[in-house]
């Protein structure tokens, strides 16, 4: 630690860290540990360990269809309305993460019921929990990329788009090769996309005009034989959604008309399951995934909960329960947000309650494991299997918690790093260095 402290790229910055014992929480080291500092994705620990409190490993999303007409020799005389719950898994064929088969899922509860011929309309059944879709404080650099989609009562394909370039020649401006078919509509109206050398970062981003359809796509992308993919995020996934839906529904052998008829008596038919918790909070904490979590965030708001000014509700419940110190604010469930503040204490003390839970084990399991797993898999292989840990990075910011095995037994730990200075590599190197040592605490 003390090594650590004196580093270059550590002046003018602000870092904190406890370490405690997992077995009765006492601290082990600590600096600055009640400190608020930004925590980036090490929120996705926070908001991952309410979900399995309060939904449970068992829970699944679940979208609901309704009809309000009768079904007759195979024929719907009415409309179908679908009742979306923020579901994120829902993907077309190729990009199905969790492999949720949702469309095969609700072509098979049509044909079940009777379903052939829809005479109606396909409509969204209205719901009492408003989707807000794009985080309030998020900022604008991010909203136009994938990891800043927002969420909304029917997501698709992540909310995501996408745009195949080639870039060549270094120096040269890449090319558009193939533009997504499912975009919702957006316009890419600019690119200006440079090729950098062989093997530097993609630093392309989207950046989207609210309240327009219209992106451009600016930065650099390495040089390569291949064509790369530079995904986005789309701003009205509800359409996509329907115009989905129709064309799955169609292509399975059910026929949909769209007349518009007079609605009748409403009632439901069944509804489609997401896969469990386990898997969804897995692609959170392994991937760092902000939709999934999002969508989580809001499965775990009661009747009332709504973003309010001192963050969410149900998070504000969580954390005083988990005997946060004063000052923490909570601004969404992923940690993309800048306005988020937490610190080292209070998550750390999370971590070792949580390890007395039914849940622990299964909660283990979403984590990455250092020199193995997720984001954690090319980390810290002098530790390697003996860190479970979240990472967080954002611009100036790297944070990383979880457990480390010692002799003696687990420790958990949480170590925040905001406003550092110089590269990111050269500061995760030496954050990598510093987390393999609690392997040796004693």
């Amino acid at each position: 630690m003390e090594k650590f402290a004196r580093l270059e790229s550590l002046k003018g910055a602000s870092w904190g860290l406890a370490i405690r014992n997992a077995k009765d929480g006492s601290l082990l080291a600590a600096k600055s540990e009640e400190e608020n500092f930004i925590p980036a994705s090490n929120m996705k620990l926070l908001t991952s360990m309410n979900a399995y409190r309060n939904l449970g490993e068992n829970f699944r999303f679940q979208t609901e269809f309704w009809v309000d007409g009768d079904i007759e020799n195979g024929i719907l005389n009415g409309n179908l309305m679908v009742k979306g719950s923020g579901d994120p898994t829902i993907s077309t064929s190729g990009r199905d993460k969790l492999r949720a088969v949702f469309f095969t899922r609700t072509i098979k509860l049509l044909k079940e019921k009777g379903i052939r011929e829809i005479k109606g309309r396909i409509l969204p059944y209205k719901v009492e929990n408003p989707y807000e879709g794009i985080g309030k404080d998020w900022s604008w650099s991010d909203i136009g990329n994938y990891y800043g989609a927002g969420i909304f009562q029917f997501n698709i394909n992540e909310n995501q788009f996408h745009t195949w370039v080639e870039g060549k020649k270094e120096g040269n401006m890449a090319v558009v090769k193939k533009k997504d078919s499912l975009n919702g509509g957006l316009s890419l109206d600019r690119v200006e996309l440079e090729t950098s050398s062989a093997g530097s970062p993609d630093l392309a981003y989207y950046y989207w005009i609210p309240g327009t359809s219209r992106v451009s796509l600016k930065g650099s992308i390495p040089e390569s034989g291949e064509v790369q993919k530079i995904k986005g995020a789309l701003h009205n996934p509800e359409e996509v959604f329907f115009e989905v839906l129709k064309s799955e529904l169609r292509s399975g052998g059910i026929r949909v008309e769209e007349a518009e008829l007079p609605s009748g008596t409403k009632f439901s038919i069944g509804n489609a399951e997401s896969p469990s918790l386990n898997e969804i909070a897995a692609e959170v904490n392994l991937n760092s995934n902000n939709l999934f979590t999002e969508s989580l965030a809001y499965a775990l708001c009661k009747k009332d909960d709504r973003r309010a000014e001192n963050g969410w509700t149900h998070l504000e419940r969580f954390a005083s329960q988990a005997g946060f110190p004063p000052g923490y604010y909570l601004a969404d469930g992923s940690g993309l947000s800048l306005s988020n503040r937490i610190s080292p204490s209070g998550l750390s003390q999370a971590l070792v309650k949580a390890l007395n839970q039914p849940w622990a084990q299964p909660f283990l399991n979403t984590l990455p494991v250092a020199g193995e797993s997720g984001t954690m898999k090319n980390f810290c292989k002098g530790a390697k299997g003996k860190i479970r840990a979240k990472s967080g990075t954002l611009t100036r910011t790297l944070c990383y918690s979880g457990y480390a095995d010692t002799p003696k037994g687990k420790v958990a730990f949480s170590l925040m790093v905001n406003n550092y200075n110089g590269p990111y590599k050269e500061m995760k190197a030496e954050v990598g260095k510093l987390l393999e040592s609690f392997i040796r605490i004693h």
